[in-house]
């Protein structure tokens, strides 16, 4: 039985997890409170989901010749330069209070949230099933 899914479907469901919930949060927060809290929320989740599809392009390519894996140093820093930039983006995002920081830190946890979603789901279909 062959019930997990591969891993770029499992990326592909988290992808479009993150569009829907993204959706959702900024439609929310326009809703329920302010379009200011409405653009703190969308400049946080196009910050990370931004961040994702980097990471996810360079472990990609990392890993695109299973016969040569890539050199663990090269990795390490490319990946904390990603990290680095992001980590800039919310700095200057924060400090020049260009949107509402609760927004914009609501807005930082969509791809988290669509990954747990996921997970969730993968789990009960197993459950479902019987599987462990």
């Amino acid at each position: 039985m062959n019930t997990l899914l591969s891993d770029g479907k499992l990326v592909r469901r988290i992808e479009l997890v993150n569009v829907i919930v993204l959706f959702c949060a900024v439609l929310g927060a326009a809703v329920f409170f302010s379009m200011g809290k409405a653009l703190g929320v969308l400049v946080g989740a196009v910050t990370v989901t931004a961040s994702f599809q980097v990471m996810k392009w360079q472990l990609g390519r990392a890993f695109r010749h299973p016969q040569q894996p890539p050199s663990k140093g090269v990795l390490f820093v490319k990946y904390y330069l990603r990290f680095l930039g992001t980590l800039f983006l919310v700095f200057t995002v924060l400090y020049y209070g260009w949107v509402d920081p609760p927004a914009f830190l609501a807005g930082l946890s969509v791809v988290m949230v669509s990954i747990v979603l996921v997970a969730i789901v993968e789990a009960a279909k197993m459950v479902m099933r019987g599987e462990r």
